[in-house]
């Protein structure tokens, strides 16, 4: 968001030096009168909530995003399981088995070597006794746990953020009710 900023003189002299007075005005890209051309010139409490309002709109861009990395590797870990508690019950032919993921049909194998990276995924018949396998399964369960948690925290922080955004575009909104009702009190 680039700021542009222009000084205007004012018909209004100093009574001590009697040069005009001036006052800055400011634009922001992308923010037009009603023609749609021209920029629109902004009181520096306007300027401040644009500035809010653009804040609060890449925050909310990153929490979504945020949310839905947290959505895959959500499901990531519940294939996961699922994968795990299949060769845990019994053999489990790996090519065959198929499992849904992002819209896409995948092998156990290929769903655990493509997506998942995991390495020595046997193409046949896995089970209870396939130790290395299971070992690779819950260490890439453990680490999507540990991703999954600090998404999270990043979440929070990110929402809080955002929350702070909107608390100062209110916080503007109000201190512009309140010198607005004083000056028509004082007229």
């Amino acid at each position: 968001m680039a700021i542009g900023i222009d000084q205007i003189y004012l018909s209004m002299t100093d009574p001590d030096t009697g040069n005009y007075l001036t006052a800055n005005i400011y634009t922001v890209d992308g923010v037009y009168e009603a023609d749609g051309v021209t920029p629109r010139v902004l009181s520096i409490g306007q300027l401040v909530m644009a500035i809010c309002l653009q804040r609060a709109a890449e925050l909310e861009g990153s929490i979504i995003d945020k949310m839905a990395t947290m959505e895959l590797a959500s499901t990531q870990l519940e294939l996961m399981t699922e994968i795990e508690s299949n060769i845990l019950a019994g053999d489990v032919d790996m090519s065959a088995k198929m499992v849904t993921y992002n819209g896409r049909q995948y092998t156990y194998y290929a769903f655990l070597t493509e997506v998942m990276e995991i390495e020595n995924v046997p193409r046949g018949t896995a089970n209870a006794d396939s130790t290395d396998l299971l070992t690779a399964i819950e260490a890439k369960m453990d680490e999507k746990n540990t991703f999954s948690q600090q998404t999270m925290i990043e979440l929070q922080s990110l929402t809080a953020k955002r929350d702070q955004s909107y608390d100062m575009i209110s916080n503007v909104l109000k201190s512009f009710s309140t010198v607005m009702t004083a000056n028509v009190n004082n007229m």
